[in-house]
């Protein structure tokens, strides 16, 4: 497979991972076009599909996480509205031929609502919950890519599901998070 194949296949995972970190599409660019920078750099000979899913959700969650270090070295962040102070409006325009993940997954209104939601999760919640439900990854292999044990992130995705539940009393839960 060219890198250009690679890039194609693995691009869509790696931005979700970003958002699902940062929430925001400017920082969630910045992780991808860091993680895209290594791949290019190192051009690591992966041993098939899982092998190669593993190494960018690690590499992705790795640039994020140094990523948010970084930020949080750099910007003061607002106590009262909780958005970083000097910084515009995180929303960009990209024109009408590009559409994010995020605007993807809010094609209808219920699943703008889980959007807003998770966004509302801390950047380890919202990862697990994207890991588990989106990327389809099992216990076992999310903990072995954060370095924590299996029954620490169960614990973790069984909280974030709670937390969701709670905002979601009124309306009832999805079904995909009734797990």
């Amino acid at each position: 497979m060219t890198p250009e194949d690679v890039i194609r296949r693995y691009s869509d995972m790696v931005y979700r991972i970003a958002f699902a970190r940062t929430g925001t599409k400017a920082d969630a660019d910045d992780i991808y076009q860091e993680v895209f920078l290594r791949y290019i750099k190192k051009m690591p000979d992966f041993n098939g599909e899982e092998h190669a899913k593993a190494w960018f959700i690690k590499v992705a969650v790795n640039c994020s996480r140094k990523f948010l270090g970084a930020k949080c070295r750099r910007h003061e962040v607002s106590e009262e509205t909780g958005t970083e102070t000097g910084q515009s409006d995180s929303k960009q325009e990209y024109g009408n031929t590009y559409r994010s993940p995020e605007e993807r997954f809010c094609a209808d209104e219920r699943k703008k609502q889980l959007y807003r939601e998770l966004m509302k999760l801390s950047p380890d919640a919202r990862l697990l919950i994207h890991l588990f439900y989106f990327e389809e990854l099992k216990t076992g292999e999310i903990a072995r890519l954060l370095h924590r044990k299996e029954s620490t992130v169960r614990v973790q995705l069984l909280r974030a599901r709670e937390q969701l539940r709670n905002r979601y009393e009124e309306d009832g839960m999805p079904d995909f998070l009734s797990v």
